[in-house]
């Protein structure tokens, strides 16, 4: 043989400890890191500009949220954000099996809530949204309308009969 003998049947080697532990250290992969969907855990707090900050469940990453809703990673440039702060009010088409923005609506010109609600209504047809196979979904920038019940003041009596 040409170089000397060969060992075909060599001893099993031991594992290097910084090996060990580096997989030890290692973690697994998060469900949002296959979803690309991140859910706040149940501690939140709002922010002096009305945004809502958490902790990703599952990863710890900081997320906020403007239309507490819809839940994205604080620590990098929000492209929606800086769009519905520079263009006024829209209407965004998103398909979220591929999380992604299929058209942007500006209605900023539709001074009546009415006609954006027949707008959406309108999209709503033309885009199949009520179909239920649909993974479309048309979310508005305006903050959502919160229905408060008016609370009696302290010295205000129910009526009674007669």
């Amino acid at each position: 043989m040409i170089g000397g003998p060969r060992n075909l049947h060599p001893e099993p080697r031991r594992a290097d400890h910084r090996t060990e532990k580096a997989v030890r250290g290692m973690q697994a992969l998060t469900q949002c890191w296959f979803t690309r969907v991140h859910r706040p855990e149940r501690a939140r707090h709002r922010a002096g500009d009305g945004a809502l900050t958490s902790a990703c469940r599952y990863c710890q990453r900081p997320l906020i949220s403007w239309d507490h809703e819809t839940w994205n990673l604080a620590n990098g440039l929000d492209m929606s954000r800086l769009t519905e702060l520079t263009s006024g009010r829209t209407l965004t088409l998103i398909d979220m099996v591929d999380d992604l923005i299929v058209r942007r609506f500006a209605i900023r010109d539709l001074y009546d809530e009415a006609a954006v609600e027949a707008f959406k209504q309108d999209l709503r047809r033309q885009y199949g949204l009520d179909n239920p196979a649909s993974t479309l979904v048309l979310r508005d920038s305006a903050p959502p309308l919160r229905k408060r019940r008016a609370r009696p003041h302290a010295g205000d009596t129910a009526p009674g009969p007669g």
